[in-house]
């Protein structure tokens, strides 16, 4: 590898774009923990071909002992 003390070569600046995060949701607007689980709970009733579906499609269990 050859040393070099010239200046790195001045690229082109791009002018980028951000998105406006201004009105992103607060954090603190969620769901408590609590909710969130009853929403998990009631979703089998609201959906329940998908819960089916995943249900049947679920891969089978490791059953394999853990030892060490």
């Amino acid at each position: 590898m050859k040393k070099s003390n010239a200046p790195a070569a001045k690229a082109e600046s791009a002018e980028l774009e951000f998105p406006d995060w201004s009105g992103m949701d607060d954090s603190s607007q969620r769901v408590s923990p609590d909710a969130a689980f009853q929403l998990c709970e009631r979703y089998s009733g609201w959906f329940p071909d998908q819960v089916e579906r995943w249900r049947s499609n679920r891969p089978e269990k490791c059953v394999i002992e853990f030892t060490f």
